[in-house]
């Protein structure tokens, strides 16, 4: 082909000579066989010079009108330039009969899929197994259609499938990772991680290993996860999603210290990761760096100041250390501005009452009351409560409602009893 136009016009693209290309493109549709202007046509796609292959293959096209392969290429190529309405109509004119309508049926569902329209797509697909169920890449495209759209039982047993086939890759993508992935989608984390240990370390992709690691907590296999966890940083450290995992894995095996080292280590990585602060201000509390916790606490709420769940670390840390006055004022504050949560109350009463703020303390107790009728530490702060203002019957009645939940309390049976007789 070396002679040829087609081929004249490649090495040209590749010098980077596009007028001269294009000259030699015009000689090959006029000069160059079919065939060569087949195979230009398949080259020019897959280079992206999408008006150009577009040009040869109708050229074809209108020689062989009977050819649906090239209609299926121009659909193709009508997808890719986002022209959707061309693309159906070049697929509509391909019959049940044709060789090419597997094809079409294919490129219809990635149509329909791309449009939002997946009962369309799971039709096409669905006539395609119909036709040739036998055929790998029908299975294929209709396991990596239910994966894409979170139906996993229905992706498994296809993917299964293809793997007794001895397929262990189509298009890149590794078939046993595929089912351990689907497999910890619907729960079943033991299928899932037998799947993924099949892989070999050093094939397994960087998420297939995040995956795993996820995989290993799952399971209660902590120093597993840590491994894998540490592996990967060890080649990626901005994989910032392992770092607050990692921590918590080391948590759970009581390793606080290194739990808070990661957390500082994840945090020069990713400065604006609210969660990494919350973990970090945890972490600091339990080894007793109140300052540093309360800092992180801070710096999270600078970051997201609608982030509940660190007001209420914030305002459990600034109770446990007496500080009930900025604690009122922390949690008034966002109440004010309309950042609510129940806990906030419960708060506000016991930091009311430290200080003697009765008023206070009675309206924020009524207010929590209804939101923590099943929460034991709840009904037993407030019946202490009504204990000191003395109002037994609502005394006896929360500690009535304590009894239904935790029966087996025999010093609050014992105050009960006091109290009724």
């Amino acid at each position: 082909m070396s002679t040829t136009y087609a081929q004249q016009m490649l090495d040209a693209l590749s010098a980077g000579q596009l007028e001269k290309a294009q000259q030699l493109f015009v000689k090959s549709l006029r000069q160059d066989s079919d065939d060569l202007v087949y195979s230009l046509a398949e080259e020019l796609y897959a280079l992206g010079f999408l008006n150009q292959s577009r040009r040869a293959y109708k050229k074809l096209l209108n020689k062989y009108p009977d050819e649906d392969e090239i209609r299926t290429a121009l659909a193709d190529i009508a997808i890719e330039d986002g022209n959707i309405d061309e693309a159906q109509d070049y697929l509509a004119q391909i019959m049940p009969d044709s060789t090419s309508y597997l094809q079409s049926l294919l490129v219809k569902a990635d149509i329909y899929q791309s449009e939002g329209l997946n009962e369309s797509a799971e039709h096409s697909l669905l006539q395609a197994e119909k036709i040739a169920g036998h055929e790998d890449i029908i299975q294929f495209a209709l396991a990596e259609f239910y994966f894409a759209n979170q139906a996993y039982q229905n992706a498994i047993p296809r993917y299964r499938e293809l793997l007794l086939r001895g397929q262990r890759e189509i298009s890149r993508v590794d078939i046993v990772a595929r089912i351990g992935v689907a497999y910890a989608q619907v729960g079943n984390y033991e299928n899932a991680v037998g799947y993924l240990e099949q892989i070999k370390p050093e094939t397994m992709s960087v998420d297939t290993r995040f995956q795993l690691g996820v995989l290993y907590q799952e399971n209660a296999r902590q120093e597993d996860a840590i491994k894998v966890f540490n592996d990967i940083l060890e080649i990626d450290p901005k994989y910032t999603s392992i770092y607050p995992l990692l921590g918590q894995a080391y948590e759970s095996q009581q390793d606080i210290e290194s739990a808070y080292r990661t957390y500082q280590v994840g945090l020069s990585e990713d400065e604006t990761n609210t969660r990494l602060y919350r973990l970090a201000g945890s972490a600091a509390e339990q080894i007793g760096d109140i300052d540093a916790a309360k800092a992180y606490y801070q710096q999270a709420l600078v970051l997201d100041d609608e982030d509940v769940t660190t007001i209420i670390l914030l305002s459990s840390l600034l109770l446990s250390e007496r500080q009930f006055e900025e604690d009122i004022n922390l949690l008034t504050q966002y109440i004010a501005n309309d950042v609510i949560d129940p806990q906030f109350y419960w708060d506000l009463a016991r930091a009311n009452g430290a200080i003697g703020n009765e008023e206070e303390t009675e309206k924020n107790w009524l207010t929590a009351e209804p939101y923590f009728q099943e929460n034991i530490q709840f009904l037993s702060d407030i019946i202490a409560w009504y204990h000191e203002q003395g109002n037994q019957e609502l005394e006896i009645k929360t500690m009535q409602q304590y009894l239904f939940l935790e029966p087996d309390d025999a010093d609050m049976q014992m105050k009960l009893e006091d109290l009724l007789f």
